[in-house]
């Protein structure tokens, strides 16, 4: 029975070439797409999967209340909450303390290195998180103030074939002084929320601890809880311990967030590193499903069209003694074939795509295909459901024709199937026009992300780290700063130089800020909010073209201006002023009390993004210090190289012990939009590739039926028809399921692109005018595709056409 089944199914098969290759490339180009969007999927959801108990692992953050309601959701907590929760809260069983520094300059061979991505830990960090020691004790390795534990890579980058343990390495900027390596741990994996590649002891920061204690959350705290412990009930415990910490009357709480949600579900400041998007990552396996539906609704729709012709097969097979479930077998076994060979192919083109998909995606989410168990499995798994979702119902229904109707012809005669067929086209054409719609809303949205002025002239600005002060006195040092500054000034196309605390086209950690009080006495009531706070010197609005909307800039030559503050837009309107001009010369106050600052509004700069336009521009305090730690300086955009060289060479001749990286401020903004052009990218590709696939389908099934009708095409020519009004008529069987997919497709897109949409704090307005060109692009594929083949056969002379069986 099998080799008669293997015989009939390759004979089938080879009678149709064009449909056999339609259905064994479609469902391997549906297969892989569905596949890849998979794992990429699955990769993105596995973030922090890896650790101990990771399900009983939490963050701790910081919630502000403004009138009752959350008003700003911060990912750090204070210096003690980690030992706070382990003596307060039974249900915590450990929890650890760490600290994000902003760069390390190390001394390597001579040379400085920096480094930006190092985190001072306590003891318990490698506890928590599952990282696995290569050398060293893991009690004990991060206890003493000083030490050092360097990631697998960064051990051969500093020592080589060497064993680092118990060597030091310099450190050239904050403490100036040696670590030494205690240990070594294997490179962390990507899929985490919070990179490094260097860790040092927290100890190390005893002072800072010492000295903010609960005046300030700077730091990123995390528990984990008893397993037989429950969020909720732990949750009721925070309000009273904010209340006891942090104080009676503070807005400010504590909430324990899932490490495993962080990457995807974390909207939250100061975030430690870009996270993704569960919306971005909903979408892409939307696409994914999209994509293999289609891929088996061409099977289907071509095998049911094709019952008429296979008719008589089955009604002479029962005649001679074949029962129903014998062929229902046989066609089981045609459709296990066909899933089979596009499941081979799939793997193939799966091997020969992963390095440009993983090139897409921006991380090795697949290695090899051949030795990948999860791979392999969701291949084995689809491809056992792809041969009962196809084969089922073109089964039955060849399966359950009548002998003598189906020796008779009568079969070509009755609806049989033809509703289904007519219902998954609509699907087809509805998801693309879903797909055509979305992409040019994603393109739109991403390209107004970029294109879009955030209130300053980044073109042709570069930036970059100064040096540690070291063991200079603050009036050396500035001495030293200010002759650097005038030195690139006399180099032709080095227009202006200034200094700022928080460099343009950071995320949202690069800014200092503080929750609590804020007001501008006689003029405004007590505001509780957050508000974020970064220094600048009296260059730094002309390096970028800030705009002054009331007062002016800083001056170095005002004694009284190290004092001063200015202030944007949105801070007015935290505090309810309209008018710039009502704050210039008031005094702001900072918290509450006799004790409390005030310092004098000398200037009010028109809002600017200084990070992304996903997030609102903050309510921001600048305040004026000489020695910002960051320089920013303008080009003219002529012969740059001469003008970087000439940058990196004073720099290097003036300050031997400090690293130089410059990098252009437009870049920094590029870095941050990075996701989204790749989602866009992504949802680009598969989507073409979806709508190809369902084109392919489209083009089998029309061809199969322009067949079909032959002779009525001879017909009509005969009784003076014309080939467009053939091509036209046999259309028009088309074109009220593509009206219906759009009433069905419409509002799924307009519900979906508004919810994604929704996520940016600066946003395009929903563009009706591209579902209007999704519908003619929809339209106009369908169109070149079905009457492709009727204008084939309306060409041919009737003589032809007429003879045909």
């Amino acid at each position: 029975m099998f080799r008669n089944y293997l015989k009939i199914g390759f004979r089938s098969l080879r009678k149709q070439p064009f449909q056999t290759t339609i259905f064994i490339s479609g469902l391997a180009l549906g297969l892989t797409a569905f596949l890849f969007l998979q794992q990429y999927t699955a990769f993105e959801k596995s973030y922090d999967d890896f650790h101990y108990a990771s399900d009983q692992l939490y963050r701790v953050t910081t919630d502000q209340l403004v009138n009752g309601k959350i008003d700003t959701r911060d990912a750090m907590s204070f210096a003690g909450t980690a030992s706070m929760f382990i003596e307060e809260i039974p249900e915590v069983i450990n929890a650890t303390t760490t600290y994000k520094t902003e760069r390390m300059v190390f001394r390597k061979r001579n040379q400085p290195i920096e480094e930006l991505n190092v985190i001072a830990v306590d003891t318990n960090f490698l506890d928590l998180f599952a990282y696995s020691v290569l050398e060293g004790d893991k009690k004990t390795m991060l206890s003493s103030p000083f030490s050092i534990v360097l990631t697998k890579t960064q051990a051969a980058k500093y020592f080589g074939e060497e064993n680092p343990i118990g060597k030091t390495i310099e450190d050239l900027d904050e403490f100036n002084q040696a670590f030494t390596v205690t240990g070594i741990i294997e490179d962390i994996p990507e899929n985490t929320h919070y990179h490094f590649d260097i860790l040092v002891s927290l100890s190390s920061y005893q002072e800072d601890l010492e000295k903010y204690g609960w005046d300030g959350y700077n730091y990123y705290s995390y528990v984990l809880l008893d397993a037989s412990a429950t969020l909720a009930k732990v949750e009721q415990k925070l309000p009273a311990l904010a209340k006891k910490y942090i104080g009676e009357d503070d807005q400010l709480f504590f909430n324990l967030q899932p490490v495993k949600d962080i990457h995807l579900h974390s909207d939250f400041t100061f975030e430690p590193q870009v996270h993704g998007s569960a919306k971005a990552v909903n979408f892409q396996s939307i696409i994914s499903i999209f994509i293999l539906l289609i891929a088996w609704i061409n099977y289907i729709n071509l095998s049911t069209a094709k019952a008429v012709e296979r008719a008589k097969e089955v009604g002479l097979r029962k005649v001679v003694g074949a029962q129903q479930k014998q062929l229902i077998g046989q066609f089981f076994f045609e459709s296990l074939l066909i899933n089979l060979f596009g499941a081979v192919a799939a793997l193939l083109l799966a091997f020969a795509l992963t390095p440009y998909f993983n090139g897409l995606v921006g991380n090795t989410v697949i290695g090899n295909v051949f030795v990948n168990a999860s791979f392999l499995g969701q291949l084995a798994i689809f491809f056992v459901i792809g041969t009962v979702a196809t084969g089922f119902y073109p089964a039955i229904v060849l399966s359950s024709f009548q002998p003598i109707n189906a020796l008779r012809g009568a079969f070509s005669r009755t609806p049989k199937g033809v509703f289904l067929r007519k219902l998954l086209v609509v699907v087809q054409f509805a998801a693309s026009l879903l797909l055509i719609a979305s992409t040019v809303i994603i393109y739109k949205q991403v390209n107004f992300l970029t294109a879009t002025k955030m209130g300053m002239d980044t073109t042709h600005v570069i930036g970059f780290e100064r040096p540690a002060r070291e063991d200079m006195t603050r009036a050396a040092y500035l001495s030293k700063i200010r002759t650097f500054e005038n030195a690139l000034l006399t180099k032709p196309g080095i227009k202006r130089v200034g200094g700022i605390q928080n460099m343009p086209g950071g995320e949202s950690f690069d800014i200092n800020s503080m929750s609590g009080a804020v007001s501008i006495p006689g003029k405004t009531d007590i505001v509780k909010s957050t508000v974020y706070l970064t220094g600048a010197d009296d260059n730094y609005l002309d390096v970028l073209n800030i705009a002054t909307l009331a007062g002016r800039n800083f001056d170095r030559e005002i004694a009284a201006d190290s004092n001063a503050v200015m202030v944007n837009t949105a801070f007015l309107n935290l505090l309810n002023i309209p008018d710039p001009n009502q704050v210039v010369g008031e005094l702001l106050q900072l918290r509450e009390g006799p004790n409390a600052a005030r310092l004098p509004i000398v200037g009010v700069i028109d809002d600017f993004n200084r990070s992304s336009l996903k997030q609102q521009v903050e309510p921001t305090i600048f305040y004026y210090t000489q020695t910002p730690p960051r320089s920013v300086v303008k080009l003219s955009g002529e012969q740059m190289t001469s003008q970087l060289d000439f940058i990196q060479a004073t720099y290097r001749d003036m300050f031997p012990n400090s690293p130089f990286a410059y990098t252009f401020l437009d870049e920094r903004f590029a870095k941050i939009y990075a996701a989204d052009r790749r989602f866009g990218i992504i949802f680009l590709n598969f989507s073409v590739l979806a709508i190809f696939v369902a084109c392919m389908g489209l083009l089998g099934l029309s061809s199969y039926l322009a067949l079909q009708r032959t002779k009525e095409v001879g017909i009509r020519k005969v009784l003076g028809a014309s080939v467009q009004g053939i091509v036209l008529l046999f259309f028009r069987d088309f074109l009220w399921l593509i009206l219906i997919a759009v009433l069905i497709g419409i509002p799924i897109t307009y519900l979906g692109m508004s919810e994604w949409l929704a996520g940016y704090a600066h946003r395009i307005a929903f563009p009706w005018w591209v579902l209007s060109g999704a519908v003619l692009t929809l339209i106009s594929i369908a169109f070149l595709t079905v009457s492709y083949q009727t204008w084939r056969l309306a060409i041919m002379n009737p003589t032809s056409t007429l003879r045909q069986n």
